[in-house]
């Protein structure tokens, strides 16, 4: 009830704040101006029919208004209705031709449930206008539902995503180009995703409602929440190796990365209040991404070489960490997939396409 009394406020105020045609105002104004000179300066004696009766019906201009004042008004009213609806075609058209370069390319990742689902484009916001066209990039290999068993054959088909989108994007102005994302995968393939578009631009980026069972924008308030950052102060110059342990939505399995990672120095990024519900503001997710970026140019200020990141995030907080990571400036990363049931519980990991490293690697326990 209380999302549907939001909605109701949000969309009165949009109705409220409208942008409103100055065309139609002036055609409204021009129809002002005929209905006053017809009852300023024009009495109409209608009588209908009953039974036997006759229809009479008879214009009487005496007594009126000054007939020289009415049909001012009334020839000004008519330039105005004329005038407004010439403007207001001219303006629709101009607008249909804008609509026609504007392009909504909206990036779909699938890499978890074998179903088919509710198609992201279906629910991209009415007000981002243009043609839509829609990018699926499906990651599954319907072996085991919601494993990637072979992740080397779905980097592949992710690599090609940048050179796809070039080719849609191709003879048109950036300026009428919007991307839309959201998926379902890894969390080393969506960070992998975030990694390859990171230039193109303002990213609209969606997520998957679980209780709704729909996509939905990031439009929730921030709670303030932000990472406490524990073990950054001991890590010394020149460490070589750190891993990085990040929790959002659930708390990392801290056991298990020790288990990887061995004796090198462990940061920890951890969410106050953390829960598989806690991203969906924007202006949050923002502050966490600064955090995380924060770290990684102070582990890079220590001449750290490699980063070994352990991250237990939403679609969205992944996606928008690999976009805000500097592929020129800071360290080799590898992201790792997390599986309970594995010994230690991250079986394979993703080197990143960054600092210097050319191309996406698999690397395997």
């Amino acid at each position: 009830m209380k999302g549907h009394f939001h909605y109701f406020i949000r969309s009165a105020i949009d109705w409220l704040f409208r942008r409103r045609s100055p065309a139609l105002l002036v055609m409204r104004t021009g129809l002002g101006c005929l209905a006053l000179a017809f009852s300023a300066g024009w009495v109409f004696d209608v009588s209908l029919p009953f039974r036997e009766g006759q229809f009479y019906l008879s214009l009487n201009t005496d007594g009126g208004s000054p007939m020289a004042i009415v049909y001012a008004v009334v020839f000004l009213g008519i330039i105005l209705v004329v005038v407004g609806l010439a403007w207001e075609m001219a303006r629709y058209r101009s607008d249909q031709r804008r609509l026609a370069r504007k392009k909504v390319i909206v990036i779909e990742v699938r890499g978890l449930r074998d179903t088919s689902g509710t198609p992201l484009h279906e629910a991209v916001p009415e007000k981002l206008e243009g043609h839509h066209d829609q990018v699926l990039v499906d990651l599954r290999q319907r072996v085991k539902d919601g494993m990637i068993i072979d992740p080397s054959a779905a980097v592949e088909r992710l690599v090609s995503l940048p050179t796809d989108l070039e080719r849609r994007e191709k003879g048109l102005d950036r300026r009428d180009i919007t991307l839309v994302y959201g998926g379902l995968a890894p969390v080393p393939l969506t960070f992998l995703t975030g990694i390859l578009i990171d230039d193109e631009g303002s990213v609209v980026v969606m997520d998957w409602d679980r209780h709704a069972g729909n996509w939905r924008v990031l439009n929730g308030d921030d709670d303030g929440n932000r990472f406490k950052i524990i073990g950054l102060d001991a890590v010394h110059a020149g460490s070589g190796d750190v891993a990085l342990a990040v929790s959002v939505s659930y708390g990392v399995d801290l056991d298990g990365v020790r288990r990887k990672a061995g004796d090198m120095p462990l940061v920890q990024l951890e969410l106050e209040n953390g829960s598989p519900d806690c991203h969906w503001s924007e202006e949050k997710q923002k502050a966490l991404g600064k955090q995380f970026l924060d770290t990684m140019i102070t582990l890079s200020n220590l001449c750290v070489t490699r980063v070994h990141i352990f991250l237990a995030a939403q679609n969205s907080v992944v996606f928008r960490f690999g976009r805000l990571y500097d592929k020129r400036n800071l360290p080799d990363v590898i992201v790792y997939q997390y599986q309970r049931e594995e010994t230690p519980p991250y079986p394979w990991a993703i080197r990143m396409p960054v600092s210097g490293v050319a191309r996406p690697e698999v690397l395997r326990s």
